[in-house]
């Protein structure tokens, strides 16, 4: 078994983290991701608590300039060994050393693995950054996938609702450019899933959201402090 898949060697063992690089292809999850939509040409992406660089090697791989940084040594090894652009480095560091470089902000899987004063921080100091983005997915919390999300893995310790991550943002200055839920939303499209969605809110009211939502839920937001 590869070492990275032993708790005892790596206090950020990750269950979900069963990909290879080799699996990985970059073309097509940018071309079908969010990230072709919102990543313009010039932008920068500071991947913050990037693990082992799997979205690191996507944006590489398109040509965006990137840099992941990670507190996990295993981690960081295993991507530096593959050639990526990862460095071990506090997440405020990295900001503060590399700021003027990079505007958009990726923290994908990252805030419930920190505590909230850590969160608050790293979004005060982007908060700051002229013509700045940030990127946020965490578990979704106002879902039923969110909470069985959370449950699986043991190094969770930030519970971040949606509502709350909304103030936060609202509160510190950002500009809230897209939500979405992903993974495990009700399903359907069309008139089954306004059906579907309909039956659910005469039955249940507003406790049908739980229902409704996918596991993790997705923020994109940028910096009021535009030039």
């Amino acid at each position: 078994m590869n070492n990275y898949y032993q708790f005892e060697n790596n206090p950020e063992f990750h269950v979900w983290d069963l990909e290879t690089y080799e699996s990985i292809n970059s073309i097509e999850r940018f071309k079908n991701s969010w990230l072709s939509k919102y990543l313009k040409k010039g932008d920068a992406v500071l991947d913050i608590g990037c693990g082992p660089g799997y979205n690191v090697k996507v944006l590489q791989d398109n040509g965006v300039k990137v840099l992941g940084v990670d507190l996990n040594e295993l981690s960081v090894n295993r991507a530096q060994e593959y050639g990526l652009n990862v460095k071990k480095m506090d997440a405020i560091q990295a900001i503060e050393e590399y700021g003027n470089e990079y505007n958009f902000f990726y923290m994908s899987d990252f805030v419930e693995h920190v505590p909230l004063e850590v969160v608050v921080k790293i979004l005060d100091k982007i908060s700051h950054q002229k013509n700045a983005a940030v990127f946020l997915c965490t578990p979704n919390l106002d879902s039923i996938m969110g909470f069985k999300f959370w449950f699986h893995m043991p190094t969770h310790i930030n519970a971040m609702h949606p509502y709350v991550i909304r103030q936060m943002l609202t509160k510190m200055n950002y500009q809230i450019i897209n939500e979405w839920s992903e993974y495990g939303n009700l399903p359907g499209k069309g008139w089954k899933y306004k059906l579907r969605k309909f039956i659910l809110e005469k039955l249940l009211g507003t406790q049908a959201q739980l229902f409704l939502g996918g596991a993790n839920i997705n923020f994109i937001a940028t910096t009021k402090n535009q030039p």
